[in-house]
């Protein structure tokens, strides 16, 4: 965990789903900002997170072909394997 305030940028909108994130008080809603890791192996490092929605995070971390409900989230799953494979991040031995 080597992250610092700094490391951690914000957009309006989930580069995933495109939706625009929302600040809530309480529990996280759709909306909500969220703090992904593109390789969770690798933890809360520099370079290895993005802020996406609530949504987003769920959805890529459980979503079964089952559970997604649309051809738009399937075409955010897509965005979001493809963001993570531009990054070039280095594979755990």
């Amino acid at each position: 965990f080597d992250l610092t305030e700094d490391d951690i940028v914000i957009p309006d909108r989930c580069p995933v789903l495109g939706i625009p994130l929302v600040f809530n008080e309480g529990n996280f809603k759709d909306a909500s900002p969220s703090l992904a890791q593109f390789i969770p192996e690798k933890g809360y490092v520099r370079g290895n997170v993005a802020v996406i929605s609530h949504k987003a995070n769920v959805m890529k971390s459980s979503a079964t072909i089952q559970e997604v409900e649309s051809l738009q989230e399937v075409e955010a799953l897509l965005r979001w394997v493809q963001l993570v494979a531009l990054l070039d991040i280095p594979k755990l031995p």
